[in-house]
């Protein structure tokens, strides 16, 4: 009987050592979790309209990320909790790369998160608590060349991976001036219905104005001014004037027209002064063409 349980226990200890052996060597064999990856890229590098005009220069595609996003804030939080697990302040992109690339700690656990990427921001003071808003505006200024990027990362074995894509919040009105008479330098202008707020995925909403003086040196003379889409279309009074430094030199006040302003297009408008007529004319580039613009509307 002694004989037979020593056997048994010899059994049952062999067993255990292999079990013991085989669980090491598959702990051994087990790669440690890939970490998240993300590589941040800019999509809008030129607007869209860019080729129909020559007032505004088309900038090369390979330049390096800072050349058209100069500062960069990210945040990554937890889909399921909101909790913030990692987040870079807003600061200048260095250096002469391509794309801003960001290797999560390995300890990041598997799971659903959320990006929200801004950059080109003046400072963090317009965007929300959350950092899911931007107030486009800020106290009825032109403000900030904005981008911003947003994606939901779902992070496992095979997926660790991803790129997101920053693209502009608004889009450039362009005015020219011309044959003005002498001593005009500057204008003044008022845009309504512009949209208040952008959202890290690229909705608006609310509604505010923007108001410009611009000092106007070159000849012709032109302003260019950074707008949020308007709230809907044709929606935006363009109110200008023009002022100069005569002594009693009464400002000219061509009539109101209505623009649609879009995100990362290219809005163009001409004045050009008729002294006979004491009044302008006003052109809007429309694809390839000036169309002349009367009483608010096209022709």
């Amino acid at each position: 009987m002694e004989v037979k349980m020593n056997r048994h226990i010899k059994a049952l200890l062999w067993i255990v050592a292999m079990v013991c052996l085989l669980t090491s060597c598959i702990r051994e064999e087990l790669e440690p979790c890939p970490p998240l990856k993300l590589s941040i890229i800019v999509k809008d590098k030129n607007y869209f309209n860019v080729n129909k005009t020559d007032l505004e220069e088309r900038r090369s595609e390979t330049l390096a990320f800072r050349e058209y996003v100069p500062n960069l804030y990210y945040r990554l939080t937890d889909a399921a909790t909101g909790t913030v697990v990692a987040e870079r302040q807003l600061a200048a992109v260095e250096g002469d790369v391509k794309s801003v690339d960001v290797e999560f700690p390995e300890t990041l656990p598997f799971g659903t998160y959320i990006l929200t990427a801004w950059g080109g921001l003046d400072d963090m003071q317009s965007l929300d608590a959350a950092r899911n808003a931007l107030t486009t505006h800020p106290g009825n200024a032109e403000g900030s060349d904005a981008y911003v990027a947003t994606d939901t990362l779902h992070y496992d074995y095979r997926h660790y991976e991803y790129t997101a894509e920053m693209e502009r919040v608004k889009g450039k009105l362009i005015v020219v001036a011309e044959n003005l008479p002498q001593g005009y330098d500057a204008s003044d202008m008022t845009v309504g219905s512009l949209f208040a707020t952008a959202a890290s995925n690229l909705t608006y909403s609310g509604s505010t104005s923007v108001n410009k003086l611009s000092a106007l040196t070159a000849t012709p003379m032109i302003t260019k001014t950074l707008l949020a889409p308007s709230t809907k279309e044709n929606a935006s009074l363009l109110n200008l004037k023009f002022t100069g430094t005569q002594s009693g030199a009464t400002a000219l006040i061509p009539e109101k027209v209505q623009i649609t302003m879009r995100r990362n297009e290219l809005t163009v408008l001409r004045y050009v002064w008729q002294p006979e007529k004491h009044d302008f004319l006003i052109y809007m580039l429309v694809n390839d063409n000036w169309e002349q613009v009367h009483g608010m509307v096209i022709d």
